[in-house]
């Protein structure tokens, strides 16, 4: 009977006979490790899988819309968790860098700014919020002086 040592856990094991050159142990966390890195390897390697991938992930998130949003609503923890994690992120970012917004909605990159006016967005000064729910899209419109 031939032991192997796991390669993610590092316990040994006897391998199932069924199962060639078998590295991990049938642990589960160590079979969700296995099943981990075969999609990373996969991702990386085959294309049409890589865009398979993304094709079906953009038919979820369109005919599940309202996902993250209700997510959000039913688990308070993480949401108050995702920002102490943003704060802390900004900490890192450095002092210069925490009042720019990371989640832009609206920018002047997408809107553009003619004569005819535009639309801009409104975020109250001081404001430290990166996905800014207190601010405002406004459209200005250039007035002709007489």
């Amino acid at each position: 009977m031939k032991i192997t040592t796991c390669i993610h856990c590092g316990r040994s094991f006897v391998p199932n006979l069924r199962v060639k050159n078998q590295r991990y142990c049938p642990d589960v966390k160590c079979q969700r490790s296995r099943r981990a890195r075969w999609y990373r390897e996969k991702m990386v390697k085959d294309p049409d899988y890589r865009d398979n991938q993304k094709r079906c992930q953009k038919e979820w998130q369109l005919s599940h819309p309202d996902y993250w949003r209700d997510y959000r609503d039913r688990h308070p923890e993480y949401l108050k968790r995702n920002r102490l994690l943003q704060q802390w992120r900004n900490a890192r970012r450095g002092k210069d860098k925490v009042g720019r917004l990371i989640a832009k909605i609206d920018s002047l990159s997408r809107w553009s700014y003619s004569r005819k006016g535009g639309l801009f967005r409104l975020v109250p000064q001081g404001n430290r919020l990166i996905a800014n729910i207190d601010s405002f899209i406004v459209k200005i419109i250039p007035v002709r002086r007489l």
